[in-house]
């Protein structure tokens, strides 16, 4: 009914042989700038993106070189990182007490919880974070930094406050470095040098 009435409008209103609907099949230097603009449009658009991309990753390179750069440059990072490689005995009962040597393994912890916290938060890739595995890795199977960490989970749980280096922590804990005596407050496996 619908198709019939749109052919008799259709038909009604067409002179003779020549039908209502016409395509001209003509162009004119104005259809052709214009077409030619949208085409340099789109190309310069994706030359833009594809250049803006290159600098992202020009700009993430230096900034993942800079991360890396600082383990082997700050003084403090540099000698924290050689005695835990090296599993010197530094974690004992006067740690607490001893001001100067806590401040830089605080602050060598702190910047590798950093580092975790980028990787957890997808700032940086995991290919990135490939260049601090290995770092890591080892700073949390050190059995000096295993007590440490007992000590301040525990401390930490008893007055119900976030666990310091929570990134740094986060990661071992996912990746399983510790094992389920760390989780006892009672173990006698970890030293207790923290009140908790």
């Amino acid at each position: 009914m619908v198709l019939n009435n749109i052919y008799i409008f259709l038909s009604c209103n067409s002179t003779g042989k020549e039908p209502i609907l016409k395509f001209i099949n003509e162009f004119t230097i104005s259809d052709i700038i214009s077409f030619l603009s949208m085409v340099l449009i789109v190309i310069g658009g994706c030359f833009s993106y594809h250049q803006w991309k290159k600098s992202v990753k020009i700009k993430r390179a230096e900034y993942i070189n800079e991360l890396t750069e600082k383990i082997r440059t700050d003084v403090d990072i540099k000698e924290i990182v050689y005695v835990l490689d090296y599993n010197h005995k530094w974690y004992t009962p006067n740690f607490h007490d001893c001001g100067e040597l806590e401040r830089k393994m605080d602050k060598t912890l702190s910047y590798f919880s950093y580092i975790c916290y980028l990787y957890h938060s997808h700032l940086i890739a995991k290919k990135e974070f490939g260049f601090f595995k290995y770092e890591i890795d080892r700073i949390l199977m050190n059995n000096q930094i295993q007590n440490y960490f007992y000590n301040l989970y525990h401390f930490s749980n008893k007055f119900k406050t976030p666990i310091t280096f929570k990134y740094l922590f986060e990661y071992g804990e996912k990746n399983k470095m510790f094992d389920e005596e760390f989780y006892n407050s009672k173990s006698e496996k970890y030293v207790h040098y923290l009140n908790f």
